[in-house]
């Protein structure tokens, strides 16, 4: 007890001391040395994480892995929410990366910023990376009360952002980047130590670029020089596809890649010349070129001495071979030409049809003079001579393929005639609408059809009334076009594919109803006969009594039977309509069920 007064007592007295002196007392140094401890203590923690990071990406050549890692342990250390990776395209908009992001859980699933994201930032675009260019690192504690625009702030709103600290990742002078922290929940104050962390994660991830960089070029390099072994077996599997190809696009688009290859030009081309031009324009239809240069693709090429200077010579097998266009002797107008296409040196050989100069085979050089190998001259002629031996193929394919198309065509001409043909032996000639044999075919086929599923099968006949009369009064031309628009209007009652209207003979129709009973049968022959009716067609019978054409129709129903016939049905539906003309015409009998 007297031990913990004494001490309380010498604290007060020190305090009191401290302030007469106007210094910090007692209390105020040990909270700020806390502080320091504390703060110490994150720092250690800090550098601990950054090794252990740093470690790891020096133990790995993955940007995959090294990315993950990286975002995993920040993500721990700061204690936030998210950690995502943005990176930026040539245009400076840009795009989060799946792979490089880590959430912790229950945020890994809302709206993920990681699923290649695209998020294109007008200002970072329009000023090209913005503040993110000098280095700098950009923090919103609440980004709504951060000052943010409000389209700004409606982006962030969708992917739940409630405050963020960001930094640029660097790979050499080029800002390839950022990294990002992101809180979902709640605001966060940003401490100077999380942001220094941060930036030193950062920093290392664009060192783990660079490095993947270097380790592609090492690689891109070490490949070149297989292919370099290996230019002897690219040789020879080409020449033998040239041989085999059949397709001169295909046997184009695999000779130029694998020429610039074999050669490790800048870039290859085959040129065409038109064939009426006598050797003065062309186009170049074929290529393999570097995207540092351009393409020569479709453009059109007038050389006016061209076929007066060197047609002769490539007519004669002249490979042309030039080390420096500007020390070849070549006319000012020639280099210009050249120049168009950025050619610094070349090699061009003859493409030959038969006697006839196709095109060429062009390897050019763009970006510096180069002194070509014998042996690469060489090859560039084997290549040509294949290529000569392809054209020839490609011309008697091309004939073959003109007679077999021809043959093709005239053999769906003869189809479609057989077909038309066919057609027409089953239309009646007047009326267009089923004949008599197309009738007989197509019961026959439902009867026996209908005799496996058990359903009924349903036959009306019907016959203008008074037609010889009509034919009198009228003349036969106005009778074939009272049987025509008779036709016509039973045939729009008719609206399933499998009911047929067919021209029974002279001035008589039938109509087969598959699938369809006793109900449905009379249904479709009181809209026949209303459909003749609403035609007003003007009749006149002897006695100079005025009337329109009317029919009279004849229904009967049958469910087909081994032990029944189709023609039972034909004699029930006649029976019924001579009853109905019998009853006074204009109007419907239907058969008895039998």
């Amino acid at each position: 007890m007297l031990y913990t007064s004494l001490r309380i007592i010498t604290r007060v007295s020190a305090n009191l001391l401290c302030k007469l002196l106007g210094q910090p007392s007692v209390s105020n140094l040990e909270t700020q040395l806390h502080d320091k401890q504390v703060q110490i203590q994150q720092l250690e923690e800090q550098e601990r994480a950054l090794y252990r990071v740093i470690s790891k990406i020096r133990a790995s050549l993955e940007l995959e892995t090294i990315f993950r890692t990286a975002t995993k342990e920040t993500c721990k250390l700061l204690r936030v929410e998210r950690i995502a990776v943005y990176r930026f395209y040539e245009n400076w908009g840009g795009e989060f990366v799946s792979d490089f992001e880590f959430a912790e859980t229950g945020w890994d699933d809302v709206e993920t910023l990681g699923k290649n994201t695209v998020w294109n930032d007008s200002y970072l675009q329009e000023h090209q990376g913005g503040r993110y260019r000098n280095n700098e690192t950009l923090i919103a504690s609440d980004v709504y009360a951060a000052g943010l625009s409000q389209c700004h702030l409606e982006i962030l709103g969708q992917f739940h952002i409630r405050a963020y600290a960001t930094a640029p990742i660097f790979v050499g002078k080029k800002l390839w980047g950022v990294l990002a922290a992101y809180q979902h929940s709640q605001p966060h104050e940003w401490k100077q130590l999380e942001i220094q962390f941060l930036s030193q994660i950062a920093t290392q991830l664009g060192f783990a670029v660079k490095q993947a960089e270097f380790l592609a070029q090492a690689e891109q390099k070490a490949a070149e020089l297989y292919k370099a072994n290996q230019q002897q077996e690219i040789l020879f599997n080409l020449v033998a596809e040239i041989r085999e190809s059949l397709n001169l696009d295909t046997l184009f688009k695999t000779t130029v890649r694998e020429i610039r290859k074999a050669l490790r030009s800048d870039r290859v081309s085959i040129f065409r010349f038109d064939p009426e031009s006598n050797y003065t324009s062309g186009e170049f239809v074929s290529e393999n070129v570097l995207p540092d240069y351009d393409s020569t693709l479709a453009i059109q090429v007038k050389d006016n001495c061209f076929g007066r200077k060197y047609a002769l010579a490539y007519h004669q097998g002249r490979i042309q071979v030039l080390s420096d266009i500007y020390q070849a002797g070549l006319k000012d107008c020639h280099i210009q030409l050249l120049e168009q296409f950025q050619i610094k040196a070349q090699i061009v050989a003859p493409l030959m049809k038969g006697k006839s100069l196709w095109g060429l085979l062009c390897v050019h050089q763009c970006h510096c003079s180069r002194e070509w190998k014998k042996s690469e001259i060489q090859f560039i002629h084997q290549l040509a001579a294949q290529f000569n031996v392809a054209l020839e193929h490609s011309e008697l394919l091309e004939q073959f393929r003109s007679q077999a198309h021809q043959l093709v065509q005239a053999n769906n001409a003869l189809e479609l005639a057989n077909s038309q043909l066919e057609k027409l032996s089953k239309l009646d000639a007047l009326t267009q609408i089923a004949n008599r044999h197309c009738f007989d075919q197509f019961l026959e086929q439902e009867w026996n059809r209908l005799k496996l599923s058990e359903n009924s099968l349903s036959l009306i006949i019907f016959d203008i009334d008074y037609f010889k009369d009509y034919n009198d009064s009228y003349g036969h031309l106005a009778g074939d076009e009272c049987l025509i628009q008779v036709a016509h209007a039973a045939q729009s009652v008719l609206k399933r594919p499998t009911d047929l209207l067919a021209r029974y003979g002279g001035e008589e129709f039938i109509v087969i109803l598959p699938n369809t009973n006793e109900s449905g049968a009379i249904k479709v022959t009181k809209l026949i006969q209303k459909s003749i009716q609403e035609l007003k067609i003007a009749h006149k019978k002897k006695d100079n009594f005025q009337y329109f054409v009317t029919v009279s129709l004849g229904v009967a129903i049958q469910r087909p039977t081994d032990k029944s016939s189709p023609q039972e049905l034909i004699n029930a539906a006649d029976k019924a309509l001579y009853k109905a003309k019998e009853q006074g015409r204009n109007r419907w009998v239907c058969a008895a069920k039998f």
